[in-house]
């Protein structure tokens, strides 16, 4: 005689912003980000639960069943490397960004768990290798229904633990970051001398074509003002001309005496 097998549906965990989860595999492990990094690419991996705030999450909305998946400790997002769609495109955290390589679809099972889709490449968050081991990393894959591909969204209901080299560890990530920002920060005030320079020296070509029309009459328009140097330099000339001419003629003058009184 053939036993049925039970086809009740498993009532799924209300997901709401202002809660925090974790995200079970199959096995009982749930994903965190590694080492409690809060660098941006910091790997993502399945461990045993320690209650720690980098093993839970925050699922941020973005559209209907559609969600970004924050880290608690961290503050950073579920993300592909690079933007990845292939198969094997490995999972890690990053920065929140306007981006579908950090947007995520629920798709809610009867048995209670769910499939976590790319929105992006359309395929599940995924165990590589299939591993069961505390470290193994995350991918996506095409949608093969495997249990490796199967999770548990949990709401988190106990006070979570962190500990002191976790927090020391934050606090200089925190530390740098605002280190990094100042630095930015202030670079646009190394380089304003210098970019000052140049409207300096081109202001100063006006301050020496003014000099010359100071010598000469005042004028009104600039267009001018250039002008009046050139044409007050012709006068010039001709007096030397004539200064060297007019010895030439009183030296003829004394020579026509001389020719007389001879």
């Amino acid at each position: 005689m053939a036993v049925k097998k039970s086809t009740k549906k498993v009532a799924q965990t209300v997901i709401t912003e202002d809660k925090f989860y974790t995200i079970s595999a199959a096995n009982g492990k749930i994903v965190e980000v590694a080492d409690y990094n809060t660098d941006n690419g910091a790997k993502i991996q399945l461990w045993d639960n320690a209650n720690a705030e980098w093993q839970q999450w925050g699922f941020v909305r973005a559209g209907e069943g559609v969600y970004r998946i924050k880290n608690r400790f961290t503050g950073k997002m579920m993300d592909l490397d690079c933007s990845g769609v292939t198969d094997g495109t490995r999972v890690h955290q990053w920065e929140g960004a306007n981006a579908s390589s950090q947007l995520w679809i629920v798709e809610p099972l009867n048995d209670g768990r769910c499939k976590i889709k790319s929105n992006l490449a359309g395929k599940c968050l995924d165990v590589v290798g299939m591993n069961t081991d505390n470290g193994a990393a995350l991918q996506i894959w095409t949608d093969v229904g495997g249990d490796n591909q199967l999770w548990t969204i949990e709401e988190v209901t106990r006070k979570p633990k962190t500990s002191a080299k976790a927090k020391a560890a934050k606090a200089k990530a925190e530390e740098a970051v605002e280190t990094a920002a100042s630095a930015e920060a202030a670079a646009p005030v190394e380089t304003a001398p210098v970019e000052t320079a140049a409207p300096a020296e081109t202001a100063a070509a006006p301050v020496e074509t003014a000099a010359a029309p100071a010598e000469a009459a005042p004028a009104k328009k600039p267009a001018r003002r250039a002008c009046k140097p050139k044409t007050a330099a012709a006068p010039k000339k001709a007096p030397v001309k004539k200064a060297e001419k007019a010895p030439a003629k009183k030296a003829t003058k004394k020579a026509a005496a001389k020719k007389t009184e001879e």
